[in-house]
């Protein structure tokens, strides 16, 4: 991560040379620290009035309970210092990674912890991939899920994947039906960034990225229909 973001000014670079821009970008923490890396804090005059959304993955070195009060204080002292700073530089807000294995793990994890931070600019991600890694199955748990996390929904990040299993796969393959997904988003006003994820794609990856969004747009018209 901090080489990432040592790289900053490239890749805004690369992103204004193909009139693109950054909506969310990852940050990474230990509730043990006290405060998140310089690195990150070193860049943000870079990001400036973007709206850009930090997104988070909040770790324990010493793997503390997740609803330790202890931890908990350790955690909201730095999401709370991280929302101050994106407040002062016209940040998009505050999103922590629900990722398998972090001290944020689940859903229910990011809703707990940002009610507990009490900030506007504090709110949750939805990760189907870590959303399905830890065991969760089922389009009405699914639904229930966003439903939950609707008053602090700020990011979701959707991929191909199966029903049955957490896969890797380009959005449109796979046999997870995303329209549930979707037409959810839908009924609960979702209006933030949704975006797709690309881990372990090698290959042509332009090629995988027209894929992924024609299967988008095929998957949108249907969520349109009544």
């Amino acid at each position: 991560d901090p080489k990432r973001w040592k790289m900053l000014p490239a890749y805004l670079a690369a992103l204004a040379k193909h009139n693109m821009r950054l909506t969310a970008i990852h940050a990474r923490f230990h509730i043990e620290d006290g405060t998140y890396p310089q690195v990150i804090k070193d860049n943000l005059p870079l990001l400036k009035d973007t709206r850009v959304v930090l997104i988070p993955s909040v770790g324990s070195r010493k793997k503390l309970d997740r609803k330790d009060l202890k931890a908990v204080e350790m955690a909201v002292k730095i999401l709370r210092e991280m929302s101050d700073d994106a407040e002062e530089y016209g940040l998009g807000g505050i999103a922590p990674y629900m990722h398998i294995g972090n001290w944020i793990e689940t859903i229910d994890d990011n809703l707990r912890i940002a009610q507990a931070v009490d900030r506007p600019n504090v709110g949750v991600m939805f990760h189907l991939h870590h959303w399905q890694a830890v065991g969760n199955r089922g389009y009405d748990k699914l639904r229930a899920d966003l439903i939950k996390a609707k008053p602090y929904l700020m990011i979701v990040v959707i991929q191909g994947t199966d029903k049955d299993r957490a896969t890797h796969k380009i959005l449109g393959e796979g046999s997870f039906d995303m329209l549930p997904l979707v037409r959810t988003l839908r009924e609960i006003d979702y209006k933030g960034p949704l975006g797709t994820m690309g881990y372990t794609q090698s290959g042509d990856i332009p090629g995988k990225l027209n894929r992924a969004y024609q299967a988008w747009e095929q998957i949108k018209k249907k969520a349109l229909q009544p």
